[in-house]
């Protein structure tokens, strides 16, 4: 090998070395926006009253992978780390899908709720109304018959 060969190859080297560090930063920090927005629907599922300690057990897991991720990138193993974080990618993604599915159910059953207590409310109502009625025409029948079967007294004093 010559001088000038031996340099290009060690400019390639170099240039490819530099293209996967620049790779494996730039799948860490998507990786960072992956588990912040999974962090973030499980916020909001949590806000509307789903149970979210399933979802904390995956954003923990998305984020053990993106911790052995940036470690190796400090060891400058640079396809371990892009491995590492395309892991923690699609772990957190899963987290935010699972987080707005149940979020989204959470809903679903809250909604049902108040058709089911709006149904209840005016079916109670309306047999009250029904029944106030009837009872006052029975009331008014009965009492008016008591007044025609009373005797008027005249000149009792």
């Amino acid at each position: 090998m010559t001088f000038s060969s031996l340099l290009v190859w060690s400019l390639g080297l170099s240039a490819s070395g530099r293209n996967s560090q620049d790779a494996a930063v730039s799948t860490v920090s998507k990786a960072e926006q992956s588990l912040a927005q999974a962090y973030a629907a499980v916020v909001d599922a949590e806000s509307a009253g789903v149970n979210v300690v399933r979802l904390l057990l995956g954003l923990n897991d998305a984020n053990k992978l993106l911790s052995e991720a940036q470690s190796a990138l400090e060891v400058d193993d640079f396809e371990e780390c892009v491995r590492l974080a395309e892991l923690a990618i699609e772990a957190g993604s899963g987290v935010a899908n699972e987080a707005r599915v149940l979020e989204v159910e959470v809903n679903d059953a809250h909604v049902s709720l108040l058709w089911w207590v709006a149904g209840s409310s005016i079916l109670g109502v309306s047999v009250v109304a029904l029944v106030s009625v009837f009872g006052y025409r029975y009331f008014k029948r009965w009492y008016y018959q008591r007044l025609l079967k009373m005797k008027p007294r005249i000149g009792e004093a």
